[in-house]
């Protein structure tokens, strides 16, 4: 897997693995079971928080299995870790106060097992917290060295800018990555996120990333396996021409559907007005090998413009 290097120093893979569900819904045995087949695939983006999964759990799970892992594995100094800060857990835990950012980053790296964690994300924006407060309380974190390296998810752009633009002005760490819903599926007109910050990524979005070189770690961008089995299908989304299109490629390339949304979103940045793209997801370790066959999917200037130009 090819390594990317980003404007901020982490050199990251060019697909992120998601740990969301891992020590929940995905046992222990399968979590180190696709865990150990990325890395020996090359990867060494790994993407949890500090809720995952409360909705099935404690919300601790994901954290702390991968401490586990990295401890039994002996690889802390070969992953690139992100773990973010700023969404409920079971009632607790959500904002972006300077008390909330240094509480949670310390029970983060205890579970971790890690005196640092590569890149951190806001999860959401908070909007009833200043925003010179909240970068504050992250450039200290990165002043300890605690943190490498900042990140905003599910942020509107505008408010990513102010917030970038207090930095710099103060001297202070910026965000330099965003992570944010995005696949090659179009959304439905008018379709509300589940939480108010998390839509799909536009072509706005993607334009100003590529102005600012900030990255897009694209999460959900397989549509929870809805390329294989429409019947798997978001609410959010529609199928139409674009399914049609990645299935009849896919099959044209002798891989799977999701496997061509890999390559798409990680030749996105060859494209005019498209910054560099990470995929992040997650699968079993069959599966997981299914959808990186994608890294060696080969698509023309004219496929990409081919399937850029489809409503």
């Amino acid at each position: 897997m090819k390594k990317i290097l980003l404007a901020n120093g982490l050199e990251v893979s060019e697909v992120a693995l998601g740990a969301m569900n891992f020590g929940t819904t995905t046992s222990k045995e399968e979590s180190y079971r696709v865990l150990d087949a990325y890395m020996d695939r090359g990867g060494n983006f790994i993407d949890t928080s500090n809720n995952y999964a409360h909705w099935a759990g404690t919300g601790d799970e994901s954290e702390t299995l991968l401490g586990e892992w990295l401890r039994a594995r002996g690889c802390r100094d070969s992953v690139i870790l992100a773990t973010k800060v700023g969404f409920d857990r079971h009632g607790e835990g959500a904002g972006l106060k300077a008390s909330q950012i240094e509480y949670w980053i310390d029970e983060s790296l205890r579970k971790l097992g890690t005196d640092y964690v590569d890149l951190y994300y806001a999860h959401t924006d908070d909007i009833n917290t200043p925003l010179e407060e909240t970068m504050e309380a992250f450039d200290r974190l990165v002043k300890k060295g605690k943190v490498r390296a900042l990140g905003s998810s599910n942020f509107d752009t505008w408010r990513l800018s102010e917030a970038n633009m207090i930095a710099e002005i103060k001297g202070m760490t910026p965000y330099t990555v965003m992570q944010q819903r995005l696949s090659y599926l179009n959304p439905k007109f008018g379709a509300a996120p589940k939480y108010v910050f998390n839509e799909v990524a536009n072509r706005e979005r993607l334009r100003f990333l590529c102005a600012k070189n900030i990255p897009l770690v694209s999460y959900a961008c397989l549509c929870k396996g809805a390329y294989e089995d429409p019947s798997r299908m978001p609410d959010e989304y529609e199928g139409g021409e674009r399914l049609r299109l990645v299935r009849e490629m896919a099959a044209q390339k002798g891989v799977n559907p999701s496997a061509v949304v890999v390559a798409w979103l990680t030749n996105l940045y060859r494209c005019e007005g498209f910054p560099r793209v990470i995929p992040l997801f997650s699968a079993n370790a069959e599966h997981l090998a299914d959808n990186l066959r994608g890294l060696d999917v080969v698509l023309s200037d004219g496929e990409l413009s081919a399937m850029n130009a489809v409503l």
